[in-house]
């Protein structure tokens, strides 16, 4: 069921589609056709996804969502009088032309793969369709959905040529882009919080009672004590995912020896300043969050620019990979059919 919704809304965050001509086309992105039938069922699974994930209702989607304008008029005295006017939508409303817009972009780029040839053959585009057939008729609500909205394999074929297609392109976009280290090192140094990771594994007596109420302060003491034993067995050597499996108290990593993987800076603050200053293989003293007792085993550290130059030049290449879409959606002719969007 998880991989199907996460399959709903990468759709209805405009990951791909877009267009063939078409005379009944609820938009044209640079004369080419975005077919009504495939906007209805666009709109109508994504709807059903939402509904699903999230319990929209019906009131849901009627309910108004007011944009207001402010206008300000001045009479003869100089004094300025500001009326508001407003524009009514639903939030179905809203929806139907957040999902249009995705569907624009998605024209927009899958016209550039084509132009540079990076478009998907068809057995990839099939691999798609049958992988997400599969994937809906494994559950019996997902299967009646899709039934519901309209969903055929024609559709689907729409779909994923262009979802591959988008993804063609942006391997080409990054392959064919270049970004000198000046710019990498320019980026890392001001956002190194960003880039630099840890990675660790923990050790925490808890000092919040079943309920998440903060201990008495003798049970406090207990807890310090129990830690300072624990501590003391891995500064002497003792195998810590070993002391974690036994004492940790953290019930969602503990039987995997503690360990947390990577994290940055500003993902856990209180419990990263402690762990940025540990090198690899270090263990920490006793380091007291609002948790409880920690103790930190740095297994790895990304600290400098090489160490983090791939994520940093991913990132960059991200956003001017953001950018690039931005340009092409902003210079494509776009035509709205608003009787048809209707």
């Amino acid at each position: 069921m998880k991989k199907i919704v996460a399959l709903v809304l990468a759709m209805v965050l405009g990951i791909s589609m877009i267009g063939c001509s078409s005379n009944n086309s609820v938009a044209t992105v640079n004369g080419e056709g975005i077919p009504l039938e495939y906007y209805k069922i666009y709109t109508n699974w994504t709807r059903l996804g939402y509904e699903s994930s999230y319990g929209f209702t019906s009131s849901t989607w009627e309910t108004e969502m007011q944009d207001q304008t402010t206008s300000s008029n001045s009479d003869s005295s100089g004094t300025s009088d500001k009326s508001k006017s407003s524009e009514k939508t639903t939030y179905w409303d809203n929806f139907k032309s957040q999902v249009l817009q995705a569907m624009e972009q998605s024209e927009v780029i899958y016209q550039k793969a084509k132009e540079v040839k990076v478009e998907p053959t068809d057995k990839e585009i099939q691999e798609q369709v049958d992988d997400f057939n599969k994937s809906i008729n494994s559950n019996e609500t997902t299967k009646e959905q899709a039934k519901k909205a309209g969903i055929t394999d024609k559709f689907l074929t729409y779909i994923f040529t262009r979802e591959l297609a988008n993804s063609a392109y942006q391997e080409y976009f990054n392959k064919h882009t270049k970004v000198d280290d000046a710019t990498l090192k320019k980026e890392y140094e001001s956002n190194k919080q960003a880039y630099n990771t840890v990675t660790a594994s923990h050790i925490l007596i808890s000092t919040k009672d079943s309920d998440g109420k903060e201990l008495s302060a003798k049970k406090k003491a207990e807890a310090k004590k129990k830690a300072e034993e624990v501590l003391q067995k891995a500064k002497n050597g003792e195998d810590f995912a070993k002391l974690a499996k036994k004492y940790s108290e953290d019930t969602s990593n503990a039987e995997n020896g503690g360990e947390l993987g990577a994290f940055t800076y500003p993902q856990m603050v209180e419990f990263s300043k402690a762990a940025f200053k540990l090198n690899k293989g270090d263990i920490s003293d006793i380091v007291e969050t609002s948790y409880g007792y920690h103790i930190i085993k740095v297994t790895d550290k990304a600290d400098t620019f090489d160490a983090v130059k791939n994520s940093v030049k991913t990132a960059v290449l991200s956003n001017k990979y953001s950018e690039q879409v931005q340009k092409l959606f902003d210079d494509a002719k776009i035509d709205v059919n608003e009787k048809e969007l209707k």
